[in-house]
């Protein structure tokens, strides 16, 4: 029988493997360097801050900043791991107000690249350059800069092949640099950023007044105009910052940018939070554009529990959750307002609000003429109105004139013209469809009622309108002959790195289905053209951005046979965002394009179009069977 193996030896590591174990804490990727670069810039008092990357960032990456600058010593010194000038004991782990604080950064970073620091603090007669290869200091001398620092990392993971592999493409890693940046510009709207990307200036941000102000900057008028602000304070905690104004959203959380205390950071409890003051107003699976700043003494929060700091945690996180959603439904309550005019002035001077209340109130009664007879003893109220989405491929209705008497349903050719502003009852081909020949009763609330030889219809017109703009769109895309409408002028859009990029992927497909979109600047798409089933009012930001989330979101590479439908629906439900009073006459038009699709009983999105309750159902609750 053999002995059992004996245990191997404890060794103490190699400084280096240390610090390269240590720089997976810290470096996940070139947007992480980033991060701690500039949030070292920014603890130094920097008030401009450039940073510059080449092949997305593991090639080059540099930060330079006005910061107070270092001596040599100092320099050296900020190499080492553990070296901080922001703790002194470990009671000041409770109150930290720096953005970084654990001297891990620049001894990780250095570990993993080739590093250089230049740096020069005002008043000394030189600066000083390090040259660090692999965590290894290689060269140091004077050097003449301007007061400030700044860092050069070439190279990232070169002698860690097994992180180095794992990196994504260029494109990839530099959508996660921009998305880095922009989370720092914003939590520090006052202090000036650039970034550069292999020698294109992309962003330019001058030091702003206001948050309103980064945020334009940065994402363009069109979603700063559907912004309200935010301001709230309760006990210690203070709310600001900006809301999204329903129904203005997206399908992710790449809007939602929280900061605590200056710190881009989150919480799952401030997650649910946000969900909560939304759930009334946004379906499900839709997030509001929001910015949230939420300020608190530093002992109330604690920023030690991830080892990126990209969470908090909450000494009263029941307290904070409790007035974030005060906050913002005191933010996003009340009646809408005017957006701003977007760029490109796409929407005409004459039309209503892009985003009016989902339901608008009836307008007041119109007297309705009584036939002769007995009079009633009570007057039924006139049934109450609903609305639509403006862009209805309907005829126009002529002025309604009044009917001495209903006259009974009479069957009428297919295809016949209408020829009186209420034709009821009307037949709507194909008769497979339980309303071959209806009678419109009335509305109730958004819904119309029928009635029918085999009982009652109740219609929604927003999800039948939905299903016959779907079915147009994939037809015409099915068939190569989607026809456009061009936009005069055209719109420019700004979307997010990851949107543009998604489009751009999609294009041929886009085009395809009536769309005329061309690159105009770096993350901007200049549309010219919808497509012709869709009204030029409908609004161009949220439709580009909603079929790009949706593409993205697919998991799947670029293919027509799901593309264009996933497309189609996208458009079609965006189509039907606004509402206006709709009359017999449209209605009647709506409901024989609805008979005419292939699956009129439901939305492209699986909501119904009809409830149908057929006649033997009525005689059962009746007690008639």
């Amino acid at each position: 029988m053999s002995a059992p193996p004996s245990s191997p030896a404890i060794r103490l590591l190699p400084d280096a493997v240390i610090n390269q174990i240590a720089a997976g804490e810290v470096v996940e990727r070139p947007a992480s360097v980033l991060k701690e670069l500039v949030e070292n810039s920014l603890d130094a008092g920097a008030r401009h801050i450039d940073v510059e990357a080449d092949g997305g960032g593991a090639r080059m990456l540099r930060i330079r900043d006005d910061g107070c600058g270092m001596d040599r010593d100092n320099a050296l010194l900020s190499l080492e791991r553990h070296a901080t000038s922001k703790l002194r004991a470990l009671s000041d782990l409770d109150t930290i107000a720096t953005m970084g604080f654990r001297g891990e950064a620049l001894a990780a970073i250095s570990a993993v690249s080739q590093f250089t620091m230049v740096t020069q603090r005002a008043g000394d007669p030189a600066g000083t350059e390090i040259q660090v290869n692999g965590g290894s200091i290689a060269d140091v001398r004077d050097a003449g800069a301007p007061p400030g620092t700044e860092i050069t990392v070439r190279n990232l993971f070169y002698n860690v092949p097994a992180r180095r592999k794992f990196l994504r493409s260029a494109a990839t890693e530099f959508t996660h640099i921009r998305h880095a940046f922009t989370l720092e510009a914003l939590a520090h709207p006052d202090v000036e950023f650039t970034l550069t990307a292999d020698g294109e200036t992309l962003h330019r941000l001058p030091a702003a007044p206001t948050l309103l102000d980064r945020v334009r900057d940065l994402y363009g008028r069109e979603l700063a105009s559907h912004l309200r602000e935010v301001r709230h304070a309760s006990g210690a905690v203070s709310i600001g910052g900006l809301a999204g104004l329903p129904p203005f959203s997206r399908m992710d959380r790449e809007w939602q940018v929280v900061m605590i205390n200056g710190r881009p950071s989150g919480s799952p409890v401030i997650n649910y939070a946000i969900q909560t003051a939304y759930r009334e107003t946004l379906p499900g699976g839709r997030y509001a554009p929001l910015f949230l700043q939420i300020a608190l003494p530093a002992d109330q929060v604690d920023v030690n529990v991830h080892p990126a700091k990209k969470e908090v945690r909450f000494r009263h996180p029941t307290e904070v959750r409790d007035i974030i959603v005060e906050a913002l439904r005191l933010a996003i309550g009340g009646s809408p307002r005017e957006p701003a005019r977007p760029i490109g002035e796409w929407r005409r001077r004459d039309e209503k609000p892009a985003y009016p209340a989902p339901f608008p109130p009836p307008p007041p009664p119109t007297p309705v003429p009584v036939p002769p007879g007995p009079a009633p003893s009570a007057p039924l109220p006139p049934p109450p109105t609903f609305s639509i989405q403006t862009g209805l491929d309907l005829p126009p209705a002529p002025p309604p004139a009044p009917s001495p008497s209903p006259a009974p349903p009479v069957p009428v050719p297919q295809g016949a013209p209408p020829s009186a502003p209420t034709p009821t009852p009307s037949p709507v081909p194909p008769p497979s469809t339980p309303w071959s020949t209806f009678h419109i009763l009335g509305r109730t609330g958004p819904y119309a009622v029928l009635s029918t030889p085999d009982g009652l219809v109740i219609l929604d017109p927003r999800s039948a309108h939905e299903r016959i703009l779907y079915e147009r769109m994939l037809a015409a895309a099915t068939a190569g002959a989607v026809p456009s409408q061009g936009l005069l002028p055209p719109v420019p859009v700004t979307l997010s790195p990851t949107q543009h990029n998604t489009l751009l992927r999609h294009l041929p497909t886009l085009r395809d289905m009536g769309f005329g979109l061309s690159e105009f600047g770096s993350g901007t798409l200049l549309l010219d053209a919808l497509p012709a089933d869709l009204p030029p009012s409908a609004p161009p930001a949220e439709l580009l951005s909603d079929l790009a989330d949706a593409l993205a979101q697919s998991g799947r590479t670029a293919a027509r046979d799901w593309a264009r439908p996933l497309i189609a629906e996208r458009a079609s439900r965006l189509a039907v965002a606004r509402e206006q009073p709709l009359t017999d006459l449209e209605l009647e038009t709506l409901v024989r394009d609805l008979s005419r699709t292939e699956m009129p009983y439901t939305s492209p999105r699986g909501k119904p179009t009809v409830i149908l309750t057929p006649l033997r159902e009525l005689h059962r609750k009746f007690g008639r069977e």
